[in-house]
């Protein structure tokens, strides 16, 4: 008779025990999703098996990417982290800037450009957005995004998630009263 006893209150704290583990993991994930939605402070998105493609070529992986915020909707920069398949390809990155065209249709054929320092083409159209950190070789490069992206960042407009722009509408301008 006490085995079953024993059995029932072992049973009973198992039961305690995993209930007080998912409220834990619940508060927790609750916890995140407050500072994704509602601070600014910066996201980082692990990205582990994304390739890093320079010009075309396949150099290394993606570690992962941190977005900086000044607002809960307004990213005003980007680090990502990449790891390098060889150690020879952070000297070919020291002396670039590195440049992404375009947000738009990003997935696994997406390529970075490499352009000099005082490459004409990355002056105007192109505005800086951050760095890229190559990781175990101490190589920080600016990293350069069109223009225009860059401004729908800033301003919580137009963004990419997920290789899907979504369009957050503008906030409505205030209500004006009429009277008569």
């Amino acid at each position: 008779m006490t085995r079953y006893w024993i059995k029932i209150a072992a049973g009973a704290v198992l039961i305690f025990a995993l209930g007080m583990a998912v409220w834990f993991g619940v508060r927790r994930g609750v916890g995140a999703v407050h500072v994704v939605m509602d601070t600014s402070q910066p996201i980082s998105i692990p990205i582990k098996f994304a390739t890093f493609r320079l010009d075309g070529v396949a150099l290394g992986k993606i570690d992962h990417i941190r977005l900086m915020r000044s607002a809960p909707k307004s990213v005003v920069a980007a680090e990502i982290t990449v790891r390098l398949d060889s150690a020879t390809y952070a000297d070919r990155l020291r002396n670039c800037v590195v440049r992404l065209n375009s947000l738009d249709n990003l997935d696994e054929h997406t390529t970075f450009v490499c352009a000099a320092s005082g490459d004409s083409s990355v002056a105007g159209s192109f505005e800086p957005f951050g760095q890229l950190i190559v990781e175990g070789a101490n190589v920080v490069v600016p990293l350069m995004l069109p223009a225009s992206d860059v401004r729908d960042m800033k301003n919580g407009g137009s963004r990419v998630v997920d290789s899907v722009t979504v369009t957050v509408p503008p906030p409505a301008p205030p209500a004006v009263r009429v009277t008569p």
